[in-house]
């Protein structure tokens, strides 16, 4: 065994191994990726959403096994692990972006901070609004998504009608 030099002392051996911490900026890149990714899976639940699985054919097609409403489950969860990352983004840049509030206008740059104001305020409004939009029903409770119902509705006395009754024949034949 190798003797001990008096720099390492007896308690030496027993103090574990330090731990390595990301950097600042390791830890910033990790994030955007993060964000990327999470952009990326946004868009595509997205697009399979709206153009692969179309509202109402959610009993009858599923792509990878998945129906409509098993995407909009995943749809809805990466958006809220999306919305936390770019809030630890928003964390991790907030000297930056306090330092741009507090700090003088340069040449150009107030026109910059406006635009930004505006694109912020523009994103912000544009995230709430379906929040703040009431939810819309039809008279017929959701018309062909529903079972059993047409997607046209039969003239009220016309065979297969919601009221039952046949229309009566029309008269002078």
């Amino acid at each position: 065994m190798k003797a001990r030099t008096a720099t390492q002392g007896a308690g030496a051996a027993a103090h574990p191994p330090r731990r390595r911490h990301l950097s600042r900026s390791t830890a910033v890149s990790l994030i955007d990726v993060i964000a990327f990714l999470g952009f990326v899976a946004l868009t595509s639940t997205g697009v399979v959403l709206h153009y692969l699985l179309p509202p109402g054919s959610g009993r009858w097609t599923s792509l990878w096994g998945l129906s409509r409403h098993q995407w909009g489950a995943i749809h809805f969860w990466v958006s809220v692990v999306f919305f936390a990352v770019l809030a630890l983004h928003l964390f991790l840049h907030w000297r930056f972006i306090a330092g741009l509030l507090r700090g003088r206008v340069r040449q150009g740059g107030g026109l910059r901070f406006a635009l930004g104001v505006v694109g912020l305020v523009a994103v912000v409004l544009l995230a709430l609004a379906p929040l703040l939009t009431p939810v819309q029903t039809s008279p017929d409770g959701g018309g062909a998504h529903q079972r059993g119902k047409r997607s046209h509705a039969a003239a009220p006395g016309a065979a297969g009608s919601p009221d039952g009754v046949a229309a009566p024949a029309a008269a002078g034949r």
